[in-house]
């Protein structure tokens, strides 16, 4: 259990990282024209983003597998008892 609560811990800053970068790409977006510097910013906003969310969906399919393991642990326990 203490194991999920950290994976889900982590997977929240994870997304607290990944609307970060978002506004962060949004507010480069809204300036007036985009010029070069600018451009490489929101690139590189675009990278962490990817980064970031890729990371999230690695917790979320370790927090899936740990699920999994906990259902068929309550069944096993279910069916001996």
């Amino acid at each position: 259990m203490e194991r999920i609560i950290g994976n889900l811990d982590k997977a929240k800053l994870k997304l607290d990282e990944a609307f970060f970068y978002l506004d962060e790409i949004e507010e480069l977006i809204q300036e007036d024209g985009l010029s070069e510097t600018a451009g490489s910013k929101v690139a590189q906003a675009t990278d962490r983003l990817t980064n970031e969310l890729s990371a999230l969906s690695g917790k979320v399919a370790e927090l899936q597998e740990i699920l999994r393991a906990l259902d068929e642990q309550q069944d096993a326990s279910d069916d001996s008892g």
